[in-house]
């Protein structure tokens, strides 16, 4: 095969690409978010405190608005108006305000790559979606954590393959269509990974937390996954429900859902009233987050 060259001036010869190839070079790839590590660093310390945390916030006036418009969102459903930062994290605490950081201005840097094969309100409608049930989902399972930020992130490195190798990712689609296949089936068979596995590694380079990482490499494998089994089953069904629209009058045909609810125990009208409640959730959290 004759080689190929992609906007991202990437040569292909038809072999394998090395994920080192597309994660370096891009300014917004390179490094997590600066804010996400120093409210990292201030839950690590145990010197710092909430007023720490709400300093580091408060340096960016427009995420401080940001996350107090989430907070006060059906996202959380609190019956009085939250109006500070500190009383933010006195109510979710900090780790939860991290995620939200991070949920945050992950959307903002990876809504400038540019993509010509996914809208972004169309990419950050499924995963929106997919994060509110993940969260919704994980609200009966005991020491279950940061699931709506798992669920958010975790079709990333599909962003990074569409901005990166588009002629690659055009072709992996047209393969999976015309072959029936996952599109990460087709992505392994077209450049030797899938956007699950270069999500992974992107997670990890940037020091994400374990569980993170874990859901994305173990995507649809939860019985491989030595750690977070658990929170890699849901955040596999809750992407799955949202990318293929599954409805609730829907899910009996829908065999996937069957088995990684039985996975996790999770019983149909459980499934349902999660589905319903991130319905109800989705318009708020999804405008704001786009910055609407």
């Amino acid at each position: 095969m004759a080689n190929t060259t992609t906007s991202g001036g990437i040569t292909w010869n038809g072999g394998e690409i090395d994920m080192e190839v597309l994660l370096t070079g891009d300014i917004k790839l390179a490094s997590p978010p600066e804010i996400f590590l120093k409210i990292s660093e201030i839950i690590d310390d145990p010197s710092k405190t909430v007023r720490d945390a709400e300093q580091v916030i408060r340096h960016d006036p427009g995420l401080a608005a940001r996350l107090l418009r989430l907070v006060n969102s059906a996202f959380y459903g609190f019956p009085r108006q939250i109006s500070s930062i500190s009383h933010a994290i006195t109510l979710i605490g900090v780790k939860e305000l991290r995620d939200l950081v991070l949920a945050t201005v992950v959307v903002e840097r990876f809504s400038r790559l540019p993509n010509k094969l996914m809208t972004m309100r169309e990419f950050w409608r499924v995963s929106v979606r997919g994060a509110l049930l993940a969260k919704e989902m994980s609200k009966g399972l005991a020491g279950v954590e940061s699931m709506f930020v798992c669920g958010l992130l975790h079709e990333i490195g599909r962003l990074v393959i569409y901005a990166r190798i588009p002629e690659l990712a055009r072709a992996a689609l047209l393969l999976a269509k015309a072959e029936d296949l996952e599109e990460s089936v087709a992505e392994r068979r077209t450049y030797g990974f899938d956007h699950y596995q270069l999500g992974a590694e992107l997670m990890q380079r940037w020091q994400l937390p374990d569980v993170i990482v874990a859901t994305l490499r173990h995507h649809g494998h939860p019985e491989e996954a030595k750690v977070f089994a658990r929170e890699t089953a849901l955040v596999t069904l809750a992407l799955m429900l949202s990318l293929k629209e599954i409805t609730a009058e829907q899910l009996p045909h829908f065999p996937p859902a069957a088995e990684l609810t039985g996975y996790l125990q999770l019983d149909t009208e459980a499934l349902i009233e999660a589905m319903s409640a991130a319905d109800q959730q989705f318009q708020s959290v999804f405008s704001l987050l786009m910055g609407g």
